[in-house]
């Protein structure tokens, strides 16, 4: 009886952290972009954040320059795919108050919907949402702050970049 409530209380705890099991299974995608040429959209931006559409549509094209299995290209007319997107969701979460009760640290939490046209059919392959966080401090300097605020999005931004790659190949 133990063993099943010390087994219960792993998997709980497991699952309740976000942790799972990855595997090298076949592309859950619905298109597999393996020799295929790509010309990236810049995001829509419904957020009120300035500038995020750019940082993660750099993000999204420096992957998959570096993933030799996908060609990026300019020009629509040269792509076998073209990519689209928004950025759907900005949102900072205080996570820790310091003793006067001002924020201290936040979470960043960003999600896009991105979509691949297929030129030579005509249709739109909705590829989903894809949500990617992470943490930074709130300095006193306004500027620090916003640079970790920077820094923070830049690392969210490639995450997302590296899920959206994989689940291609």
């Amino acid at each position: 009886m133990t063993k099943v409530l010390a087994t219960l209380l792993v998997v709980l705890t497991t699952l309740s952290c976000g942790y799972r099991l990855a595997g090298r299974g076949p592309n859950p995608a619905p298109v597999d972009l393996n020799g295929k040429s790509v010309s990236v959209h810049i995001l829509k931006n419904h957020t009120g954040e300035p500038d995020v559409e750019y940082i993660i549509t750099k993000a999204i094209v420096t992957e998959f320059i570096r993933t030799p299995q996908i060609r990026v290209v300019k020009r629509d007319k040269d792509a076998d795919y073209i990519m689209e997107g928004d950025v759907t969701k900005y949102h900072k979460e205080i996570l820790s108050l310091d003793y006067r009760g001002t924020a201290q640290y936040y979470r960043l939490v960003v999600t896009i919907k991105v979509r691949l046209h297929d030129p030579s059919s005509g249709k739109t392959i909705k590829l989903g949402s894809f949500s990617e966080d992470d943490e930074f401090h709130m300095a006193t300097d306004v500027e620090v702050s916003k640079a970790q605020e920077r820094a923070a999005l830049k690392r969210v931004s490639q995450e997302l970049a590296q899920r959206l790659s994989a689940m291609l190949l």
